[in-house]
């Protein structure tokens, strides 16, 4: 009796191991099943979020936005390209969006951009018709940096006194109208109005030709609109035929710059002695210069994209920004075009 009973015993203690063991492990080659469904969505946001703690505390990795007015022309299609460069270097998420001059659309995509878990918000907005929607991303806890324009919401602004740019730019133009034209310059300035900033970089382009070419004759001041494709072109066309002795164009940016000097050439032009300068130092008006086209002049920015990078991560990391940074500009002509640009 004592035996059977030892027998049952130790058969009974058998089983419960082998149950045990093989509740366990799962079956090879599959997951585990989660313990229920209830609470499912929630478990998943904390894991989300736990994960994306993890990683900020770790190896920091973020998620920047770019807010561009365009991606049509060359300077901000160079940004867009640098920041992807920047943000890949960091192991940074990174998206990018145009509002194409709307700032309803620019509400849009900002709102967007939270939704999306942007951390940094980089936005070249045109005025402050979007505070309202920044200040709510803030709200959310997205660090916002302007670049460009300076308005009410930020935590870190990138920019540069817009007259003192203007200025630069009909500077260079000056002294090639003196230096080449003997001070008899015929000028048609382009600018746009549809922000303060670029209304006051066109007033300083018109006030530095008034004061250093004063003999030169400023013969119209065009609206062409902001960055938009063909403005250049078109009004140039127009230009030429309406002043027949026009020989100098200065324009707020290069996007219009570029087109212009093609139309100018296509309309068969003294290249020598047509100046064409503006600002923005991209690519096509740097190998201008070079080539000895119309474009005589370009005012270039220090790069932008790894200078926003480097304030992205100095905003992440907690520093905070009172003044506003600014970035050195160079002007670019014949004189120095090989500092700054190689074929």
């Amino acid at each position: 009796m004592t035996k059977k009973l030892l027998s049952m015993l130790l058969g009974l203690t058998l089983a419960v191991t082998v149950m045990t063991g093989c509740g366990s492990a799962p079956e090879a080659g599959k997951a585990e099943e989660p313990a229920a469904e209830a609470g499912t969505e929630e478990a998943s946001e904390s894991e989300e979020t736990a994960q994306s703690e993890e990683t900020a505390e770790g190896s920091k990795s973020y998620k920047i936005g770019f807010l561009a007015p365009t991606l049509q022309t060359e300077f901000f299609i160079s940004i867009d390209d640098g920041l992807k460069t920047e943000c890949a270097n960091r192991g940074w998420e990174y998206v990018s969006v145009s509002f194409d001059n709307d700032s309803a659309k620019a509400v849009t995509n900002i709102e967007n951009m939270v939704t999306g878990n942007c951390n940094v918000i980089i936005a070249m907005v045109s005025d402050s018709s979007c505070d309202s929607a920044l200040a709510d991303a803030q709200a959310a806890g997205v660090k916002i940096m302007e670049c460009g324009v300076q308005t009410d919401v930020y935590d870190v602004c990138l920019s540069t006194d817009q007259y003192a740019v203007g200025v630069q730019i009909g500077e260079m133009a000056s002294e090639w109208i003196n230096s080449q034209l003997g001070g008899a310059g015929k000028v048609v300035v382009y600018t746009t109005v549809q922000n303060q900033d670029m209304q006051n970089r066109g007033q300083g382009i018109q006030d530095a030709i008034a004061e250093k070419a004063k003999d030169a004759e400023i013969l119209e001041v065009v609206d062409i609109g902001k960055d938009v494709v063909g403005a250049g072109t078109s009004t140039t066309e127009n230009m030429l035929q309406k002043y027949p002795d026009l020989n100098c164009i200065v324009c707020y940016g290069d996007a219009a710059a570029v087109e212009s000097m093609e139309a100018a050439k296509a309309a068969g032009v003294d290249a020598e002695n047509f100046g064409i300068f503006s600002c923005d130092g991209t690519a096509q008006a740097l190998a201008g210069i070079k080539a000895g086209d119309p474009q005589k002049g370009t005012v270039m920015f220090a790069p932008l994209a790894p200078m926003m990078a480097e304030y992205a991560e100095r905003v992440l990391n907690g520093e905070t920004f009172d003044d506003i940074v600014t970035s050195e500009t160079i002007s670019v002509t014949a004189a120095n075009i090989d500092e700054y640009y190689t074929e």
